[in-house]
């Protein structure tokens, strides 16, 4: 492999990695809410917890100075020998402490067992000492500081000789504990705790859902042309079942939609001029992708373009296209293959029941939705129907079901040049569309793309 060839390898395996990175920031915010409950939810139970174990801690302590009763050194003073005497105090003192004779002596004071921890340190080049006893109880800290200033000398006397202890100063009853209230800390390292497991979590989720997030995707996940990107609209719910389908005819949705569409339309014109591709067939992989209102407003950005447009809703089992073009109910494709209308009688229908007023355009209804669309599309009688709309139409669009879930689309692929997936941002996993595109493939059907919706 050359320099260059090493150099451009390189320089893709960042992009990759950057674009990893970047997909993983974008799940981030679909996560946020429960990273935010965990991070508050942590830290306000390693808050509780640390208040109900607080438990707090008080310390009495004593500063003395010791002084040896001996007699006088020859060079006259006593000041050396008492501090190397202080500070083996002081070295020797946990190990007095810990002895039978003071302990016994003490607790007989007390008239209880010690509970509290006893230390001694000596401040360096002196012979000033500091004792000092930390407990649970304030009280008891003191008194067990002022036994251990009381029987200390007299077992100490053994080691070091008679010592003379006398207190320079001392703290009394603690009145506050050595370990305030405060449980910021633990609060703190709780929601760090908490925004790990969420960032985790976040992870595993990005790991195992990964989805198409970008328009780049289409082309470096799913292998496929990306035709354009359709933005996303704030729509508002006519009721609880049924959202308002916003068409390019639509003044709200015009200005949205009116480039984009011009876009994808002429990605779309150029392939099927190249391809000489006329019937089309729009699918997804799953359901809710948005496929049904992008095969409309694709109708009709082809007949904006003076083009002679057919679109067919062929998802029997769940017709929306009716939805879409707010037309009341009626007989449609699904009574046409069932023989219950002749071909004349549901074209005229389609044409009366056609009263949005676009010219160079028929749109053909599903009808009442049936279980079984598969054997019906099969049927001649669909292939009479497209061979009859390609001698008077430039294009005819086929809405097909979902096809990673139906084998719908698979039928209908027969019939069909093309086909272009619509896919919505961040809901199909791309091992699921792939699959989807398997399965057109199997069909020998012209892949001309993929829409990214809802961006």
């Amino acid at each position: 492999m050359s320099t260059k060839e090493k150099d451009r390898a390189e320089n893709y395996d960042t992009l990759d990695q950057l674009a990893v990175i970047g997909d993983f920031l974008r799940v981030i915010p679909r996560m946020w809410v429960w990273i935010l409950i965990l991070v508050i939810g942590f830290g306000g139970f390693f808050y509780i917890r640390a208040y109900r174990n607080y438990v707090p801690v008080y310390t009495a302590e004593a500063t003395f100075t010791i002084n040896i009763r001996r007699e006088q050194s020859i060079n006259g003073s006593n000041a050396y020998y008492d501090n190397e005497a202080t500070a083996q105090l002081a070295l020797t003192f946990p190990r007095i402490l810990t002895g039978d004779v003071l302990l016994r002596r003490v607790e007989k004071d007390l008239g209880e067992p010690v509970t509290g921890s006893i230390k001694a340190v000596q401040t360096p080049n002196t012979n000033l000492l500091t004792l000092s006893v930390t407990d649970r109880n304030p009280q008891k800290a003191y008194d067990t500081l002022n036994s251990v200033i009381e029987n200390y000398p007299s077992v100490s006397e053994r080691v070091v000789g008679k010592v003379n202890m006398n207190i320079l100063d001392e703290s009394g009853v603690p009145r506050s504990p050595d370990n305030k209230k405060v449980f910021t800390k633990d609060a703190l390292n709780g929601a760090g705790i908490g925004l790990i497991i969420g960032l985790v979590w976040t992870l595993l989720v990005f790991m195992i859902n990964r989805t198409v997030q970008c328009e780049a995707d289409i082309k470096k996940k799913l292998s496929i042309n990306s035709l354009g990107v359709v933005p996303k609209l704030n729509n508002k719910k006519r009721s609880k079942e049924t959202a308002q389908y916003l068409l390019l005819t639509d003044p709200k949705a015009k200005e949205v939609l009116q480039e984009p569409f011009r876009l994808i339309k002429n990605k779309v014109e150029y392939q099927a001029n190249k391809l000489s591709l006329k019937t089309l067939l729009v699918t997804s992989a799953t359901a809710g992708e948005g496929k049904s209102l992008f095969a409309a407003n694709l109708a009709l950005s082809l007949v904006a373009s003076n083009k002679k447009v057919v679109l067919i809703d062929c998802d029997l089992r769940h017709p929306t296209g009716r939805i879409v073009f707010n037309m009341e109910e009626n007989q449609g494709l699904g009574e046409y293959l069932k023989e219950e209308l002749e071909l004349l009688d549901y074209l005229a229908l389609a044409k009366e029941d056609n009263n949005h007023g676009f010219p160079n355009f028929l749109f053909l209804p599903g009808g009442a939705p049936v279980s079984d669309g598969s054997n019906l599309l099969a049927s001649p009688r669909m292939k009479e129907l497209i061979m009859c709309m390609e001698s008077r139409a430039d294009y005819i669009i086929l809405d097909s079901a979902p096809t990673g879930l139906l084998t719908d689309s698979a039928v209908l692929a027969k019939y069909a040049d093309g086909a272009i997936m619509v896919i919505r941002k961040e809901v199909a996993r791309v091992d699921f569309i792939m699959d989807a595109l398997g399965h057109l493939s199997e069909s020998d059907i012209n892949i001309i793309g993929g829409v990214l919706n809802d961006v």
